[in-house]
């Protein structure tokens, strides 16, 4: 098995020992104790997969260089390179443009050099992604004809006449339906003569060629619109190029619309496969198929994972050929999905010192190449059972699409794995004159060696559950009832206050299983602090476990008494409740409600009661001395007067 990791003379450290690697071959390698000098056999196999699970780690590359054979003017020309880069590789996001900028303005500033002498971001990205890729050595960077600086003609325009011409540019030019080039220049020529400039005026052909400098995007956005600037972006003028692998790589996430179940063949839902593609050699470095309802960054740094790392021969004992492509990319293509735009992402990306570069939200031609794979992807699912392919497919079913699932998880991705290794990479592609991607990967990567972490264990860390707090000055960062401090900590604290962001919390990654430990990314530097549990018993155990031994220790029965007194009070007020509608009831009992139920006396004294009260209203009068309850009554006469 060919592999570029361990090579004759490496020192590696093996389960807490360094050992010498004395000869290595395909299939064996044989290691020398540092110590007692006692030799071990080992497969290469075993050593990548003791690689792989973090028991052995490889050593930091040394940026050592002989100086004695160059000339002093490579000398001045090496240590220009290890201005800028330097300080380049010490910004938390170095490929951003701001951290590209601040690098040329500050590294220029050092130098004395002049703005027409500094490199341009896209320059200064291209030294970067070099010197990476060349173990950070500024060596590769020098050309066998440097010639020093010289000054062409545009660089005699003095510093007052520059500023005017971009003035000009950016108020008159880059405006939307702005006027010409000609009609600039005249303005140009207006405004020198209005402001008595003793500078010299350029000529109308030096103005153009400094029109003709500004990125044809830049003007088409400017003058005519957004819109006419995507339309223009996406059209193919011109074609990406690459030198070597790992130059330019593109990951994505591709939605399957395929149902798949589980070993009783319940539906467990829909996967989402996460794909990194090489572009100078068209392989697929790594993959990660997960079953969730959105894109994680938990799922994008395993398949970051999986195509760093050497694949395991293992796992993938049911392929005809051997998935050896792996390697750290130097420019990693992404969209703006939050699977990518992330602090966890951010965190492994500048610990692997890998340049993110973001794509517009729905610009998928900007990643071609993984796009067009995703869409080879598609094409070769077809057929599968349950696969329903994209709504554009417009394909019809007599049955619902969840009766037809039948793939579990783990066959579904041995056939993604199997399109990937034994169909893709062996078959001619017309993007690389008819050669298949296997072979492209063979022939070039003895010259590219894949460049990978020294500890595999990295990768774990960021995939922990994230948690943000703040620093407390004594007892460090509480997480789940536990305080974890240490030096370093205290260091961070002290150099937080001093900028006054002592306040502001920070991300750290917790492992529920092991409360031992936890893991504070600096966020100055992107930098892993492991930070220790106060508590000494916290060794091997997890924080449910710690919480369940503090409540053994330490009983406390003051809830339970809290609860008993409160109980009696509810059970007080109740019962006063009660005796006072007892009270009420028995007060008013000769009252007669509606719920109760009348006799036929109790109606009939109701009614004749009812009778004495109507009698008693009228206005009567009875006959004075006599017995006789029958006597007509006497009216009333009453008279009046006239005269």
């Amino acid at each position: 098995m060919t592999q570029y990791i361990f090579k004759q003379n490496m020192i590696v450290r093996r389960l807490s020992r360094d050992y010498n690697i004395l000869l290595i071959n395909e299939d064996w390698a044989t290691l020398q104790n540092v110590e007692n000098k006692q030799h071990l056999v080992l497969s290469v196999l075993t050593l990548l997969r003791e690689y792989q699970i973090g028991d052995l780690s490889l050593p930091a590359f040394s940026d050592h260089l002989d100086y004695t054979l160059l000339t002093e003017q490579q000398i001045t020309e090496l240590r220009r390179f290890d201005t800028y880069l330097k300080f380049l590789d010490e910004q938390t996001f170095p490929g951003s443009n701001d951290a590209l900028q601040l690098t040329i303005n500050t590294a220029g500033n050092l130098l004395n050099e002049q703005d027409y002498t500094r490199p341009s971001i896209s320059t200064l990205r291209r030294w970067y992604a070099k010197w990476l890729i060349n173990n950070k050595q500024s060596l590769y960077l020098l050309k066998s004809n440097s010639k020093p600086f010289s000054t062409t003609q545009s660089d005699r325009i003095s510093e007052e006449m520059r500023l005017l011409i971009n003035d000009v540019i950016d108020t008159e030019y880059l405006t939307v339906n702005g006027p010409s080039r000609a009609t600039c220049f005249k303005q140009l020529e207006s405004l020198h003569g209005r402001l008595g400039l003793q500078c010299k005026l350029v000529s109308r052909a030096t103005f153009y060629r400094y029109v003709d400098k500004i990125d044809e995007l830049t003007v088409i956005k400017h003058r005519q619109g957004s819109a006419a600037a995507k339309k223009h972006g996406r059209s193919a003028i011109n074609c990406y190029e690459t030198t070597g692998l790992f130059e330019r790589c593109e990951m994505d996430a591709v939605h399957i619309n395929i149902y798949l179940v589980d070993l009783e063949g319940n539906i467990i839902g829909k996967p989402i496969v996460f794909l990194m593609i090489d572009v100078f050699s068209r392989c697929i470095l790594g993959m990660h198929i997960s079953i969730q309802h959105g894109e994680t960054s938990t799922a994008a740094i395993s398949a970051l994972r999986h195509a760093v790392l050497p694949k395991p021969v293992e796992k993938y004992h049911y392929l005809e050929n051997k998935w050896i492509c792996h390697g750290s990319p130097i420019e990693l293509f992404v969209d703006s999905g939050s699977s990518f735009i992330n602090a966890s992402f951010d965190a492994i990306l500048a610990q692997l010192k890998i340049t993110r570069i973001n794509g517009q939200s729905r610009q998928p031609w900007k990643r071609p190449f993984i796009e067009r794979f995703n869409s080879t992807l598609r094409n070769k699912l077809k057929g599968l059972p349950g696969y329903i392919g994209k709504k554009s497919d417009n394909f019809e079913y007599d049955k619902p699409p969840k009766s037809l699932a039948t793939l579990t998880l783990d066959e579904f991705e041995k056939i993604v794995s199997i399109i990937i290794v034994d169909q893709y990479h062996q078959e001619p592609h017309s993007g690389l004159n008819n050669s298949t991607p296997a072979k492209m990967w063979e022939k070039h990567v003895r010259y590219s060696p894949p460049f990978v972490p020294p500890n595999a264990d990295i990768f774990n860390v960021y995939m922990m559950k994230p948690m943000q707090g703040k620093i407390q000055e004594l007892k460090g960062i509480q997480c789940q009832h536990q305080f974890f401090n240490s030096h370093e900590l205290r260091a961070l604290y002290t150099t937080l206050k001093q900028q006054k962001l002592h306040d502001k919390k920070v991300t750290f990654f917790v492992d529920d299983d092991d409360a031992s430990q936890i893991t504070v990314i600096n966020p100055f530097n992107q930098s892993l602090l492991i930070i220790s549990n106060n508590r000494k018993s916290s060794h091997g155990r997890s924080f449910k476990e710690l919480t369940r031994l503090k409540a053994e220790k330490m009983p406390n029965d003051s809830k339970e008494r809290i609860d008993g007194i409160t109980k009696q009070a509810k059970e007080r007020k109740k019962k006063s409740a009660r005796d006072k509608q007892k009270s009420t009831n028995g007060s008013s009992s000769t009252l007669t409600t509606f719920e109760s139920t009348l006799t036929q006396a109790e109606i009939e004294a109701m009614m004749n009661k009812r009778n004495d009260i109507t009698h008693k209203e009228l206005d009567i009068t009875k006959t004075e001395n006599t017995d006789d309850e029958q006597q007509a009554y006497t009216p009333k006469i009453i008279k009046y007067k006239t005269n």
